[in-house]
């Protein structure tokens, strides 16, 4: 199911979807990281950009976590507790 997310976001509110401060929307913003216009004094971005960042940035550090030795290996199964006798 699609998350519920406004068609266009202010600063604050991307920051808050994306659990960052401001000035780092901002940053990735002037970087070119994710797309955003300028009307008047308020940067607005469109919803469906922010959330595809955080896919990008989902894929992106999964990959690079099984590329790293010794990680992205199959959690062991637990094992149940032991029943206790009685």
């Amino acid at each position: 199911m699609m998350p519920c997310i406004k068609p266009t976001l202010t600063l604050v509110e991307a920051a808050d979807v994306l659990k960052v401060h401001p000035k780092t929307v901002e940053d990735l913003i002037r970087d070119g990281v994710i797309p955003a216009a300028k009307i008047g004094r308020a940067w607005v971005m469109l919803g469906t950009d922010v959330l595809r960042h955080v896919e990008n940035e989902i894929i992106r550090q999964t990959a690079q976590r099984m590329r790293t030795p010794g990680r992205g290996m199959p959690l062991k199964p637990r094992k149940a507790p032991a029943k206790p006798r009685g």
